[in-house]
């Protein structure tokens, strides 16, 4: 009798869906042909609804209806919905159909040495989906290579300016009890979108030396189909 073929199947486990995007080079020129003209003008200050420790630059509600603006909602509205398709696909469930509105979107003009404490998103439904863009980089953020926790070491800087997302602790022993990191660190590009729920709680590290990290980020309220009129989902469900 011959010996039974040995099957491995590997389940991974995961505690959250992110999902990246790349805009194009209109839409980012776009975003900064408008915030040009609020940044250190007479752009809305939204730094009351923020926690961003932003004391070099300021933080800017975005009107949704401007002409500009539009093509990059209709861009993250329709997105979102993928997002939603990609993670029941990833737990094995049918398709929850929700219809994405804008809770908030807002700018941060982030200079040398501010930064974002460790927070969360809120949203007026239990389901919300967040997103976040760059549409500018100061080189010295730009000229860095993608994280490594391997290059923490000597004061090396290799994660100022960057975005870290945390899901639990994650400790320096963590390689040799066979546990998966607990976070993820995300070099900020331009033109690169991540989506990732609400509930994720994530952080901005300050950076030193010159230049501009500018972001456009936001919230998306997520209800279900059943609630929403005809009349709106034919306006965002391509």
């Amino acid at each position: 009798m011959a010996d039974k073929e040995i099957e491995i199947k590997i389940s991974q486990v995961t505690t959250a869906m992110m999902m990246e995007v790349w805009m194009e080079d209109r839409m980012v020129n776009d975003l900064n042909k408008y915030l040009d003209t609020k940044h250190n003008k007479d752009g809305e200050d939204f730094s009351s609804h923020l926690v961003g420790q932003i004391s070099h630059g300021e933080q800017l509600k975005i009107d949704t209806e401007d002409k500009l603006i539009q093509p990059f909602i209709k861009f993250v509205t329709q997105l979102s919905r993928t997002y939603i398709d990609q993670f029941c696909k990833s737990i094995g469930t049918p398709f929850l159909d929700r219809i994405p509105h804008v809770h908030s979107l807002w700018s941060v003009h982030s200079y040398e040495r501010d930064y974002n404490p460790l927070h969360d998103h809120g949203t007026d439904t239990q389901m919300g989906i967040s997103f976040t863009t760059w549409t500018k980089i100061p080189k010295q953020i730009e000229d860095n290579n993608e994280f490594s926790a391997q290059n923490l070491y000597n004061s090396s800087g290799c994660c100022d300016g960057f975005l870290q997302f945390h899901f639990g602790q994650t400790s320096i022993r963590g390689l040799e009890e066979l546990r998966p990191p607990l976070c993820k660190t995300i070099k900020p590009e331009v033109g690169k979108l991540i989506f990732f729920p609400s509930w994720a709680q994530h952080t901005v590290y300050p950076f030193e030396g010159e230049g501009e990290r500018r972001t456009v980020a936001g919230n998306l309220n997520m209800f279900p189909a059943s609630v929403v009129d005809e009349s709106e989902k034919k306006r965002i469900v391509l």
